[in-house]
């Protein structure tokens, strides 16, 4: 393991990981051992370890006019990710209140790659809004099986209707808590729309796979039109049908 890097995610400077790392493998001394195990100029040491001491990561002593500074215990670090944590939970509401007086226009994001495809349908779990897919549901069912699985069982746990549009000779599974029915081959593509909330996204099925996101209010209430009109002349499928469907 890259402890060096491990606490620079934490949020040290290269420089202080490197002084914090070698004063817990040293153990109390000076300026000038600290510079020799870390092969960085001594001039910079006091300020790099007045760093650390704001920090609570370093103290010190002096003995004999020379200051030895010596490592806090590793746990302080989690002790201060908890507080920040905490903090950070505390100052949520007025981060949230000050994003509400933006003026929100249409915002597009792009996601790319399996953890963003993830990302996507766990936003959805999130909110636990309604949900509405049309379209490459045998691809999403196909190339992302266990995403999808996982995402099925915890929408239908949190009790979230999903209503989905697919091709009836396509292999796919839903939950307890869709409804599907079917369209021809030739009004559906191989691409998926997903609408909840004021989110529509489209999912692009082929390698390194996408998703696009379009959050609008007006898009999403015009998307959701389309998709109903295609809901009311789609062919719903008999017990059997769903049933074979459905994961166990």
């Amino acid at each position: 393991m890259d402890l060096n890097k491990v606490l620079q995610n934490y949020g040290l400077e290269e420089k202080e990981a490197k002084v914090y790392l070698a004063l817990l493998k040293i153990g109390e001394t000076t300026a000038t051992r600290i510079s020799e195990e870390t092969d960085l100029d001594r001039t910079l040491m006091y300020q790099i370890t007045n760093k650390l001491i704001e920090k609570g990561l370093v103290a010190y002593i002096i003995k004999n006019n020379v200051k030895y500074f010596s490592a806090a215990d590793p746990e302080i670090l989690i002790k201060n990710l908890k507080e920040k944590e905490l903090d950070l939970k505390k100052a949520l509401p007025n981060l949230k209140e000050i994003q509400k007086t933006i003026q929100k226009g249409i915002k597009i994001e792009i996601y790319r790659g399996r953890k963003g495809i993830k990302t996507i349908i766990d936003m959805n779990l999130r909110e636990k809004k309604p949900y509405y897919f049309i379209g490459g549901v045998g691809e999403a069912c196909k190339l992302f099986e266990v995403e999808f699985t996982i995402y099925c069982k915890r929408a239908e746990k949190l009790k979230m209707p999903g209503k989905i549009l697919g091709r009836k000779e396509e292999e796919l599974f839903i939950s307890k808590n869709e409804e599907i029915r079917f369209l021809p081959e030739h009004m559906l593509s191989s691409t998926s729309q997903f609408i909840f909330g004021n989110k529509t996204i489209i999912f692009v099925w082929k390698k390194p796979y996408y998703a696009i996101l379009i959050e609008s209010d007006e898009i999403a209430k015009d998307n959701l039109l389309n998709f109903n009109y295609l809901w009311s002349i789609a062919e719903k499928p008999n017990v059997k049908e769903k049933e074979k469907r459905i994961l166990p």
